[in-house]
């Protein structure tokens, strides 16, 4: 249900726009659960503040072309179409409001409400338009004002639609998306991780969508955390040891707890065709690949930094059986295709929920070698489906996870002096694997990347590694 009291617009393409972002495009981006945020807080929003509401027909009018298109994000002859010039001229006066509106002499909580409101939707337009680096930017200026206004003692709290919480459980699970496809070294500049209380609020095992909600907050801060320990851990002192080890206990017992709870709200579920069945499925999913992360061995280089993992494995409390990496990326792969749909006729996808992307990704980059056609199914759903999630590209990372795969093949063929064959499939050595994937946007162009692969060998021997151009 959407509730938004009457508009006034000044076209019929104004009324048009928003019409389909509250018939269609809400529906998408909210994701598997409910969202305050989308589903009420910003239609209210955009009855008070102009700025707001020209960004929200500004995107209902690039969602409608882009739902009216085959890719996963709008390609590069459509943005002449009269959709998309429509929706610049609407972002472009959002832009003047909020202009104005910076131009006072003081700026009133409400007032950063409203532009970290915005940069939510500046960086859901980015997205659907292929522009991953001024994605990044607008989702950075939210974050750093989110993290001023924590910081700001005896903050008076002003009357806005929007919830500040709504933002924040926003801003972490975006947050989280741009952690798991940075490099190690991007983390260094990006942003303090917002502040959230999520990560100590577990909900009562009920299944019902606030207990949902909860247990998603608290997921993606915990997942959030998994990502930033093992970024920083890479590069912290060995004399740091027992401190690390020490973060990472703390961090299976948080994420265990989390999975205890989770697993007796499942049990609730009688049903596998319910109201409940799609977000179940979707926690499960992120459980699962927090799960794969925490748990599986390191990748070669590391195995020495990181043999924590593999001795908590062996002497942990938590667990009844050993991890079995094996099992686990086949029950992320069955749980991602759940989440996909499965006519025959793919209509365009995004949404900024949880969703299977990344989970499909884990299995095409980390499954076992021996995992070959698990992973090459993988890396099959990303191309086949026309689907965004946030900064979750589907057709774009399979292909750098395609030619991944084809770079291991070729240095598998090489390491055992066979001639190049496409269609003879090797066991990749796991130090001839694809250990890290390095994405560099181009300074003069928003949709060209430098995508740079190394293997532990490379990095071993301080190697470039191989690199690609891709344009979108």
């Amino acid at each position: 249900m959407y509730l938004a009291p009457a508009l006034q617009f000044s076209t019929a393409e104004e009324r048009e726009s928003f019409d389909f972002f509250t018939s269609r495009a809400v529906s998408s981006l909210r994701g598997s659960l409910d969202s305050s945020f989308w589903q009420r807080e910003l239609l209210q929003a955009a009855y008070r503040e102009p700025a707001i509401q020209h960004c929200v027909i500004a995107l209902g009018a690039m969602h409608r072309r882009f739902f009216q298109g085959k890719g996963s994000h709008i390609n590069a002859e459509s943005l002449s179409d009269n959709y998309l010039q429509f929706a610049l001229r609407q972002s472009n006066q959002a832009i003047q409001d909020l202009v104005k509106q910076g131009h006072r002499i003081m700026t009133t909580r409400a007032d950063k409400v409203t532009l970290m409101t915005c940069s939510i939707l500046f960086f859901s337009m980015s997205c659907l338009q292929g522009y991953q680096k001024d994605a990044f930017e607008h989702l950075r200026s939210g974050i750093r004002m989110l993290n001023e206004m924590d910081s700001t003692e005896n903050s008076k709290s002003e009357e806005h639609p929007v919830d500040v919480e709504s933002l924040r459980s926003i801003f972490v699970g975006l947050d989280l998306q741009a952690r798991s496809i940075m490099s190690t070294s991007q983390t260094g500049t990006w942003v303090t991780k917002p502040k959230t209380k999520a990560t100590f609020i577990l909900p009562p095992p009920e299944l019902n969508m606030d207990s949902l909600l909860t247990m998603m907050r608290f997921l993606e801060s915990i997942y959030t955390q998994i990502h930033a320990f093992f970024q920083s851990t890479a590069s912290r002192p060995e004399e740091n040891a027992d401190d690390i080890n020490l973060e990472y206990r703390d961090l299976m017992t948080r994420f265990h707890r989390g999975t205890t709870v989770l697993e007796a709200i499942c049990g609730k579920s009688t049903s596998t065709a319910d109201e409940f069945t799609e977000p179940l499925t979707a926690l499960r999913l992120q459980q699962s690949a927090m799960e794969f992360l925490l748990r599986s061995p390191p990748r070669p280089d590391l195995e020495t930094r990181f043999s924590f993992i593999r001795k908590f494995a062996s002497d942990s409390d938590l667990y009844d059986e050993p991890f079995d990496a094996s099992a686990q990326v086949v029950k992320l792969f069955e749980l991602a295709t759940r989440l996909l749909p499965i006519s025959s006729t793919l209509t365009p996808v995004f949404t900024m929920g949880i969703g299977p992307l990344s989970a499909l990704w884990l299995v095409a980059m980390r499954a076992p070698s021996t995992f070959l056609a698990l992973r090459k199914r993988a890396i099959s759903l990303m191309l086949s489906h026309p689907r965004r999630e946030g900064f979750w590209d589907g057709m774009l990372a399979g292909q750098i996870a395609q030619e991944a795969l084809r770079l291991e093949q070729e240095s598998t063929q090489a390491e055992f002096g066979l001639s190049a064959n496409p269609s003879h499939d090797l066991i990749t050595p796991d130090d001839l694997r694809s250990a890290i994937v390095a994405i560099t946007y181009e300074e003069n162009d928003g949709r060209r990347a430098k995508i740079q692969y190394f293997n532990s060998r490379d990095l071993k021997a301080g190697r470039p590694g191989s690199m690609q151009w891709i344009n979108w």
